[in-house]
């Protein structure tokens, strides 16, 4: 038996968990850094904001292209954004976690 062996033995851990696992935390780093990647894409792809807050001040009443925006191009930049970040955001506390379970 192996030096890597004993201590999962002796860690009382399954083996299909010291198999397993180092092979799915490689498998998410992959999967954050592409959707890094892609959010870097998608977020240089949109264009600035030159309104920022004054709509509020003003008091100006969105027009129908303002209340209908997500099915323009900004819009669906915008909706995958929120979309790559939460999985960014998902997968990392999932590799943290499956760090704490084995960290082999």
């Amino acid at each position: 038996m192996s030096l890597v062996n004993l201590l999962n033995a002796a860690s009382g851990l399954p083996t299909w968990v010291t198999t397993s696992f180092p092979i799915i935390r490689k498998i998410l780093i992959a999967i954050i850094g592409i959707s890094a990647l892609l959010l870097i894409i998608v977020v240089l792809c949109q264009s600035s904001s030159t309104s920022g807050g004054t709509n509020v001040l003003s008091g100006e009443i969105e027009s129908y292209y303002a209340q209908n925006k997500g099915q323009s191009r900004q819009g669906k930049l915008r909706k995958w954004t929120i979309i790559l970040s939460s999985v960014i955001f998902g997968l990392t506390i999932l590799y943290f976690i499956l760090t704490l379970i084995y960290k082999g």
